[in-house]
């Protein structure tokens, strides 16, 4: 009887390492994703639909990280977002194109906005893609986007 007590022991540690093990791997896929890092970034081809600022070309800094759904864009420098909040976005990879958004109450009013950015590898240190977004309030709708280019 004391053996098989040993045996149920050896069995439920095989199990924890196995799980341990198999835990890392997931990490470890995540880590190897070209998509991680830092970026440095460059908007063009603004356009606006609605009384909105069609937006200037601009650059700056980004972090993309395994965290979030799985993965977690924080623009560092260049934009300016109003809440703050709208700099994160939550993204994940669907048929070879990442797929960032977020979305939040923009005012006191109930304006809601929601933010997407669709980007494709052109190589492990480039990609390209276009970010659109829109502002909805009491039946009146904006959007605005333009096209984004990460490089390292």
């Amino acid at each position: 009887m004391f053996t098989r007590g040993k045996e149920w022991i050896a069995v439920g540690v095989g199990v924890l390492i196995l799980s341990v093990f198999s835990g890392l791997s997931v990490i470890n896929l995540l880590a190897a994703d070209p998509i991680l890092g830092e970026w440095n970034y460059t908007t063009s081809n603004h356009w606006a639909k609605g009384p909105v600022p069609t937006g200037k070309p601009s650059k700056g800094f980004l972090v993309i990280t395994p965290e979030g759904d799985p993965f977690k864009m924080e623009f560092k420098a260049g934009m300016v977002f109003s809440p703050p909040d709208l700099k994160y976005f939550a993204g994940r990879k669907k048929a070879g194109e990442y797929i960032f958004s977020n979305s939040a109450k923009v005012d006191n009013e109930g304006g809601m906005t929601k933010n997407t950015c669709n980007l494709k590898m052109i190589s492990s240190n480039h990609f390209k893609g276009k970010s659109y977004s829109e502002y909805t309030n009491s039946g009146i709708t904006f959007r605005w986007g333009f096209d984004i280019e990460l490089k390292r």
